[in-house]
């Protein structure tokens, strides 16, 4: 009988910090504060254009200290506008491999055949010298070049960063 309580404790509390999720307050987006594909939640934070909130991105980091984002879109944006402007974040931060770049534009266009979606979820995952993309929980594909998975995750945390992370 002892034994079957602490396991069902132990579930119980095991279940309720898988469910944990922390929300990007100003667009209302809830972020897993664990992802079985990225890591765990470290910051949170907002792409705007002017006014206008264009997605909520969460920042991961795995055990091996590989990042990975979690862009919530806050709006409706089409494929060519959404890959344009990740590949114009991304360009001047890639020094070398612009043939990755290309392979990255690629993916985006083929994993958002109907561009994207208010709602629609985008995970980037940097592991392995790879940037890969999965949408709404379907892996599009990955591009291995460890100079643009650098770039990528410098487009939300270098010092030009294109939205503010906040720790959480």
């Amino acid at each position: 009988m002892k034994k079957t309580v602490v396991a069902s404790v132990v579930l119980a509390t095991v279940s309720l910090h898988a469910a944990v999720a922390i929300t990007e307050k100003s667009t209302g987006y809830d972020f897993p504060s664990r992802s079985p594909r990225l890591g765990k939640l470290h910051a949170l934070g907002v792409r705007k254009k002017g006014p206008i909130k264009v997605y909520a991105v969460g920042m991961y980091e795995d055990v091996l200290k590989h990042k990975g984002f979690m862009l919530q879109m806050a709006m409706g944006v089409g494929a060519q506008k959404m890959t344009n402007a990740l590949v114009d974040a991304v360009k001047p931060r890639l020094t070398d491999d612009a043939p990755a770049l290309d392979k990255f534009s690629a993916l985006l266009l083929s994993g958002l055949p109907d561009g994207c979606k208010k709602g629609m979820c985008l995970l980037f995952g940097t592991a392995g010298g790879k940037l890969s993309l999965i949408v709404d929980d379907k892996l599009v594909g990955s591009v291995q070049s460890k100079p643009l998975t650098r770039a990528f995750a410098d487009v939300y945390c270098d010092d030009k960063a294109v939205c503010k992370l906040t720790p959480v």
